[in-house]
């Protein structure tokens, strides 16, 4: 009988290092421009049944395992920026970007010039493509004579999307995210859903205060959890012990 135990407490201990995992990736992105927190729950495992001399069925769980809930879409605090290319979405929406011919998805906006030959192309901090509302990157000819480039009309260039569900999207790296069968698939922003603004970045979602609640919850429960298995080890070398 002590085996469920030993093995509810182990699934406590994977599913709650997960959790804190989670935790400890939030807490490291809190000054990451355009980052969404990531959240967990807890599901219950199968549970079995128990040999119990009574009407009714008896059942005894099997512990818990992590999983994540999605993302925080929440709109993240604006502040102004250096940075003439910068652009913040104030509503709903994301850009949209080409890196290594997948396209994702970031409210990340801190955006830069990058020169091939003759034209100039607006990327991302990761110098991922930024893409058009038709999902074209957007370009710019350099002037021959001047070398000037027209940066206002690549900004207004920028494409805007929307997702019915954006807080299923999948996190990747680059602080970005992927589209994915729950969210639905991009659609064009309506352009009553957002405003872009110019020279100002949004801060991560991730709330430091929070995150620091969760993550002692988390290690309090990590701990319980391997009390629970100490325990039970214990009481199976007493009974082993008795038997012999």
């Amino acid at each position: 009988m002590m085996k469920p135990a030993f093995y509810s407490g182990a699934s406590g201990l994977v599913a709650f290092q997960e959790s804190m995992n989670v935790i400890g990736n939030n807490i490291a992105n809190c000054n990451t421009t355009g980052y969404k927190a990531q959240n967990t729950s807890f599901k219950q495992l199968l549970s079995t049944e128990m040999y119990a001399n009574t009407e009714n069925t008896s059942f005894a769980g099997n512990g818990v395992y992590a999983v994540t809930t999605g993302i925080d879409t929440s709109q993240g605090a604006t502040i102004a920026s250096q940075g003439s290319l910068d652009l913040a979405i104030s509503g709903n929406g994301w850009f949209a970007v080409e890196n290594n011919g997948h396209k994702e998805y970031t409210r990340d906006g801190a955006f830069s010039i990058s020169l091939s030959g003759t034209s100039a192309n607006l990327v991302n901090s990761s110098g991922a493509f930024v893409l058009d509302s038709s999902g074209n990157r957007i370009s710019a000819t350099i002037d021959a004579k001047t070398s000037a480039i027209d940066v206002d009309s690549m900004i207004n260039k920028v494409g805007v999307f929307t997702f019915a569900n954006a807080q299923a999207l999948t996190p990747t790296n680059s602080n970005c995210y992927l589209a994915n069968p729950t969210t639905g698939v991009a659609k064009v922003a309506a352009k009553s859903e957002y405003t872009v603004l110019t020279g100002r970045l949004e801060q991560s979602s991730v709330s430091l205060a929070d995150e620091m609640v969760n993550l002692i919850s988390a290690q309090r429960a990590y701990q319980l959890s391997a009390r629970v298995v100490q325990t039970a080890d214990e009481i199976e070398q007493t009974v082993n012990h008795l038997r012999g």
